[in-house]
């Protein structure tokens, strides 16, 4: 049976595409996003953003806030720039799955929200007396490679959890975070200090994506 909303997810008209052939109102929900984590950054880019950081000692002194404000903090230039070319590469394609617009607007920051939640309760389940502020949108964002983990790049739907074309990305992500911890957390404790990759935020928003994507995809795709 021919499905008409697939192919005006699918197959933009033209007049609508932009880089990859996604159309415009897609990239609109990262295009918000981006602008207020650089808003935030430069807002505060004299002082330094650690007073927005998640930390067990944190939520001690009832900075209850932080939940949701660490998710636009970021610890320097570099941090966040690589979190927005992750964020601005990956929203716009895991967006086309979400449905017609303006409804996937909605889906989408809930989705997104969810998984920096779940990528800051599995930080804290980690460091339950931890007072190393964790910042950063990295949990939120590996919610979307979560969610993207499980897409067929030929718009079929969703990949079975049991496909090893999953388990091979799955393993991708595990190398990834390998390797940067390897290039930032190693140095950091090898020279007496503190800090590095919170991978356990990480780890936290990837399952949501993953286990979770065929709650948020459109019907059409599960």
């Amino acid at each position: 049976m021919h499905d008409d909303r697939k192919d005006e997810l699918t197959q933009p008209p033209p007049e609508e595409t932009v880089e990859r052939g996604i159309p415009k109102r897609f990239h609109l929900p990262g295009v918000i996003l981006l602008a207020l984590i650089w808003a935030a950054y430069l807002w505060h880019f004299n002082t330094g953003m650690l007073g927005w950081g998640l930390s067990a000692e944190a939520l001690a002194q009832g900075r209850y806030e932080n939940i949701v404000l660490h998710m636009f903090a970021h610890g320097g230039l570099l941090h966040i720039v690589f979190n927005s070319l992750v964020l601005f590469s990956l929203a716009a394609p895991v967006m086309t799955y979400m449905g017609p617009t303006p409804g996937s607007y909605v889906r989408f920051f809930v989705f997104y929200f969810l998984s920096g939640l779940a990528g800051a309760a599995m930080f804290l389940a980690f460091n339950p007396q931890g007072f190393i502020p964790m910042v950063g949108a990295s949990g939120a964002i590996s919610g979307l490679i979560g969610l993207a983990a499980r897409l067929h790049s030929s718009g079929a739907g969703l990949i079975p959890m049991s496909s090893r074309q999953l388990w091979l990305r799955i393993w991708d992500f595990v190398k990834a975070n390998l390797l940067l911890i390897a290039l930032i957390t190693v140095p950091i404790l090898l020279t007496g200090g503190q800090g590095g990759i919170a991978w356990e935020a990480h780890l936290g928003g990837f399952l949501v994506g993953m286990l979770g994507a065929r709650w948020f995809v459109d019907p059409v795709y599960r």
